[in-house]
């Protein structure tokens, strides 16, 4: 066990073996990273996001309607992220409408519904980008080999989030009779 899953208090019953204890550590801190992120993403929206009630998810939606350059229905946006929560993104969607960030642009049909960034998302995501390079992309480049640090990562989480969609495929596919 490496010495930072030693250092935290593993409950009993996730940690039988040395294995199960490395993962529930690893998994302790993902969960503690992705809330680190998603604060630091809404952080970055700034007075949008006070007032209009929005979360780093919101902020997460908005940035892969920037990125797509064009209007992305909500199966896209699922697919991007890994997400099977529509009605979450849904209000996401919203929110990010109600504060003037994105808008609907209608299709054929109501399953030809996408939405799109404003110009008002667009200057705010712009304001986010020189936030997020000033506060999070300068620290990480003080890190020795931060950037092979973050590839590593990134392949890691890659590979891992097949396991845990592979472990939640099996899952659903047993009958469970609790």
């Amino acid at each position: 066990m490496t010495e930072g899953a030693s250092a935290l208090r593993i409950a009993p019953h996730l940690s039988a073996t040395s294995r199960e204890a490395a993962i529930t550590a690893f998994e302790q801190a993902l969960i503690c990273a992705a809330e680190a992120f998603y604060r630091f993403a809404s952080s970055l929206l700034g007075p949008a996001a006070r007032d209009n009630n929005l979360t780093g998810q919101d902020c997460v939606i908005l940035q892969q309607l920037v990125v797509a350059g064009s209007p992305r229905k909500v199966g896209d946006l699922l697919r991007f992220a890994n997400r099977d929560d529509a009605s979450n993104v849904q209000y996401s969607l919203r929110k990010l409408m109600k504060a003037g960030l994105a808008r609907q642009v209608r299709g054929a049909s109501k399953r030809g519904t996408a939405y799109e960034v404003t110009a008002e998302g667009a200057r705010i995501s712009a304001r986010l980008v020189a936030m997020r390079r000033e506060y999070l992309t300068a620290s990480v480049g003080e890190l020795s080999d931060g950037d092979q640090h973050l590839e590593a990562l990134t392949r890691a989480l890659g590979l891992l989030t097949g396991v845990y969609d592979h472990g939640s495929r099996l899952m659903s596919a047993q009958r469970h009779e609790d």
